[in-house]
């Protein structure tokens, strides 16, 4: 009988060199520079500087044919999934379709994306259409027609979405089409022609998003992908209400979040789980195999020191071995098993990627330096037979002694005991591993293997790798899926015991043990569904926190408060310390006990009255006040390591702030601390507390750094005017630390997030001041800015404002002008003129200033003549024609409804309109 497995160890493996390969077309020249990559099934194919696309097979990897183009250096490659088309953008913005024949020729090119960089290029499964993403948020579609011939009858290519941001991801699964942008994902029903966003929080930076089907899935009832019809239209964004359910059988989406964050997402787009890898992720990084790859150097780099939880940014993912997760940043390579909700392992020996491909259970990788490599994850029994295939005896033999320690947890009879007593090798390497190989190949079927949680399965069929292609030989039995082993099953059920008999027996764990939670087969080993039973029982237990919070009311005495408060907190450590060792569920555990807490927090301080707030005697409520309103609003600002938020990128009102100032107004003299505490983790509210003191005439130097992390306009037109001059030396050494984008407290660099154009916006902070305080004061802060900081740069639209509020002032006006041209007010604006109005304008200012005037300011600016406007489209319902055709303005302009709809008036006399047809 064979020893039963553990659990089955996993490997990246460079066993082949590909690059010098790769490079053979164009060793002989210096000018010609690969600059993109992709690989199929079948190919691998090179983009060059030169516009011409190299074509290779991948197994083996050798250099078929040159395709010679013209079209300017390629930027983007991807083969179609039956593999007879490929795909090419370049960056002057083309996008070129090619058809891989015996003789391969150009069939299509668009122009709908030139001169804008296109980020991602993604095929539909049927290889009949190409999804285009470019860097302003733009997706088109390109379709490939059958009776495409040298470029005649092409299908013209249709804009789908304008989005918010550049486009990081394409990813397409019949019939959906998933996006990734700088901001947000969404998903797209390319059949209903509709998309709707995934989530409701935004983020900022480069994160991917991909579908994962398991290799077992299928997709029945599906939708099928319209190709009798090749025609496109814009899609429409909808809600999560109306989106159309698709079959429960449809794969997952994984979206990645800031923070070592995957959310799992429904095909419909409804975010069902969060999960978070930063804990996951301390453990020491895996060392490629190599040919060359010793046992001393693999050790060390395993062994050498505890590695810290990471926060990292998955900027693209991809599905690998067609059961995985894989992503690559600039740290290194990340390989995910979104089963379990754990990390399998990452890898850093590569820093400077710059883009990767995926063909089954090999990643293809391009470095910044234009070298190619190609990386396999496979366990160490799939490596060591693959090896043996090969005939690569020496580095099959090496593979043994550099995995000692793991093979010997696999295989640990006699024979292969035996190996490793050899102390010179022997010639016949192949004869040394013959009883290793038969035991590794007998094993596949008939060794049984042992899961986590002490159940045997004998003959499994579901741990495999499905990887026909891959290395040319079939892969051997991989991993198990890791559940709770029966030791901590014991350990857990002992832990709750405990729990029980310091408790009330009246306690909410009764009912867990009542129905048999840990309940145990007749051999000791757990029921496979014990995970899927603490699921619900932590769901049911969490009723009771639930059921606490909703009995919070208006009016409640402050026993009474007292005592719910006690209650909750009590039962939520209870919970916490009992399911604080469930093994494979503590991102599960984590999101559901947060999401009580969070519903606690709002039921509390929705009940929350001034009276009470006035009136608060007890000093543990009061101090339970200020930890909801952190809790529930600290988490919308980013952190740096020391713990003090990062600047605010943008200003988001914090929930219940009535409740906030009232607090305030009331406890600013008498609880400084838990004032300043609040602002340091909800940095908005410095604009509440700052003002209380300044009134109060408090000192202002340990609020100094604080309220310049935060580079708020607003908060600091309320302290900079407020300085004395000891206070201004403080600012001066502060703004050399800002100018080096460093934080204020630990001096750590910030993210490239924030690295800002401008790092204080004086202007901005002038306008806050004139608009609060008038056009004096205003000025009167920029002589003591002139005389502090000399030469300090300003946007002249500000001294404008300044004048023209100050003659609006001395006519009893008392309102502020902003002449500035981001002002977000203004942006949101447009300009409609007409072609006469517009030149006798021009006219008149032309005599009055006595020089040129360019007409196209008066179709670009934020005003009509004294009258702002914001309409819903840039085209007129009745001819679908622009509402800035001249012909159609003529003397009669544009007429602009209530609703935000306008027409061409000479269009509403036409059709005899005198309301908007667009409403019954």
């Amino acid at each position: 009988m064979y020893p039963v497995a553990p659990d089955v160890f996993y490997i990246l493996s460079e066993c082949e060199d590909i690059n010098s390969i790769l490079y053979k077309p164009i060793n002989s020249t210096q000018r010609i520079k690969y600059t993109c990559f992709n690989a199929s099934p079948n190919y691998i194919i090179l983009g060059s500087s030169s516009g011409s696309v190299y074509l290779f097979s991948r197994e083996p990897c050798l250099f078929l044919q040159i395709i010679p183009l013209s079209e300017g250096m390629v930027s983007h490659l991807a083969i179609s999934p039956d593999e007879k088309t490929v795909a090419l953008a370049t960056t002057r913005g083309t996008v070129c379709l090619v058809s891989l024949k015996s003789t391969p020729q150009l069939i299509s090119i668009s122009t709908e994306h030139m001169y804008k960089q296109i980020t991602c290029i993604c095929w539909n499964n049927n290889s009949t259409e190409l999804y285009i993403g470019d860097a302003i948020g733009r997706v088109s579609v390109m379709m490939l027609s059958i009776f495409t011939v040298n470029g005649m009858f092409q299908t013209p290519v249709c804009t789908l979405m304008n989005l918010d941001s550049s486009i990081v991801q394409l990813n397409f699964l019949s019939p959906l089409l998933l996006v990734s942008t700088l901001a947000r994902s969404y998903v797209c029903d390319t059949v209903q022609e509709q998309y709707k966003q995934i989530g409701n929080k935004s983020r900022n930076g480069e994160f991917g998003a991909c579908f994962y089907m398991h290799e077992n899935n299928t997709l029945k009832g599906q939708r099928e992908e319209r190709n009798t019809d090749n025609t496109r239209s814009a899609f429409n964004l909808i809600s999560d209400n109306d989106i159309n359910i698709l079959s429960e059988n449809h794969s997952k989406i994984f979206c990645a979040r800031p923070g070592s964050r995957l959310w799992e997402v429904s095909a419909d787009g409804i975010v069902e789980k969060t999960h978070q890898f930063k804990e996951a992720l301390a453990i020491p990084p895996t060392v490629i195999f190599r040919s060359n790859s010793t046992l001393e150097s693999s050790q060390k780099k395993e062994t050498e020191c505890e590695w810290a939880p990471q926060s990292v940014n998955f900027s693209h993912l991809f599905v690998l071995a067609h059961k995985y997760l894989f992503s690559y940043t600039t740290s290194g390579l990340y390989v995910i098993d979104p089963t379990n909700a754990s990390m399998l392992l990452w890898n850093n020996e590569y820093t400077n990627i710059s883009m990767t491909a995926i063909v089954d259970n090999q990643i293809y990788l391009m470095t910044c330096d234009n070298k190619f490599h190609c990386i396999a994850l496979s366990s160490l029994d799939n490596l060591i037979l693959w090896l043996y295939c090969r005939e690569r005896y020496r580095e099959c033999l090496n593979a043994c002694f550099v995995y000692k320690q793991q093979l010997l947890k696999i295989i640990g009879t006699t024979e292969i005991v035996e190996l490793f007593k050899v102390k010179n090798l022997p010639q016949d390497e192949k004869e040394l591993l013959r009883p290793l190989i038969t035991l590794l190949q007998a094993s596949d079927n008939n060794r049984p293997a042992k899961l986590n949680s002490g159940i045997v399965v004998v003959h499994s069929e579901n741990n495999r790798f499905v990887n026909k292609k891959t290395y040319g030989c079939k892969m051997t039995p991989s991993s198990q899926s890791p559940e709770i082993s029966s030791d901590d099953s014991f350990e857990m059920q002992n832990f709750a015991q405990e729990n029980i008999s310091e408790t009330n027996p009246e306690n909410l764990f009764d009912s867990i043990y009542n129905g048999k939670m840990l309940d145990t087969k007749e051999d000791g080993h757990q029921n496979p569904d014990f995970q899927e039973n603490i699921t619900h029982k932590i769901q049911s237990d969490l009723q009771s926190i639930y059921e606490l919070a909703n009995s919070f009311r208006p009016g409640m005495l402050e026993k009474e408060i007292e005592e719910i408060i006690l209650g909750t907190d009590k039962r939520m450590k209870t919970i916490k310390d009992f399911y604080r060792d469930s093994l494979g569920l503590q991102s599960f555990i984590y999101e559901v006990t947060r999401a009580a807490e969070l519903h606690y927090y709002n039921m509390f301080l929705e009940n929350t009255s001034m009276q009470l707030i006035d009136s608060i005697g007890n000093n543990y409520i009061l101090r339970h006040f200020v930890r909801a309103f952190i809790e529930i609003n600290a988490p919308a600002y980013f952190r740096c390591s020391c713990d003090y938020p990062y600047p605010m990128d943008k200003t988001v009102e914090p929930k219940f702030l009535t409740v906030g100032e009232s607090f305030f107004k009331i406890y600013a003299d008498d609880l400084p601390k838990e004032c300043s505490n609040i602002c340091d983790k909800v940095p908005y509210m410095w604009r509440v507390y700052l003002p209380i003191r300044i009134e109060g005439r408090s000192a202002l130097d340990d609020l100094l750094r604080q309220c310049l992390q935060t580079r708020d306009n607003v908060v600091l037109s309320f302290l900079l005017p407020a300085l004395n001059d000891q206070q201004w030396n403080c600012v001066g050494t502060c703004l050399s630390e800002i100018e080096d984008n460093t934080c204020l407290f630990c001096a750590t660099p910030l993210a490239k997030k924030f690295d800002y154009d401008v790092l204080i916006d004086w202007s901005g902070i002038v306008r806050e001041i004139m608009k609060r305080e008038g056009p004096d004061e205003a000025m009167t802060f920029l002589i003591k800015l002139e005389d502090t900081i000399p030469n300090l740069d300003l946007d002249k639209s500000i001294f404008h404002s300044i004048i023209f509020t100050k003659m609006l002032h001395r006519q009893g006006l008392k309102k502020s002008i902003d002449f500035s041209k981001i002002n977000p007010l203004s942006s949101k604006f447009g300009t409609i003129c007409s072609s006469q109005i517009r030149d006798q304008l021009s006219k008149v200012l032309e005599k009055d200033l006595r020089r040129s005037i360019n007409k196209n300011v008066f179709g670009t600016g934020a005003h009509h003549w004294g009258m702002r406007h914001q309409i819903k489209s840039l085209t007129c319902p009745g001819c679908t024609l622009s509402l800035q055709t001249p012909v159609l303005l003529g003397n009669n302009g544009i007429a602009i409804f209530r609703c935000g709809h306008a027409y061409h008036v000479n269009c509403m006399i036409e059709r005899k309109l005198t309301r908007c047809n667009l409403h019954q």
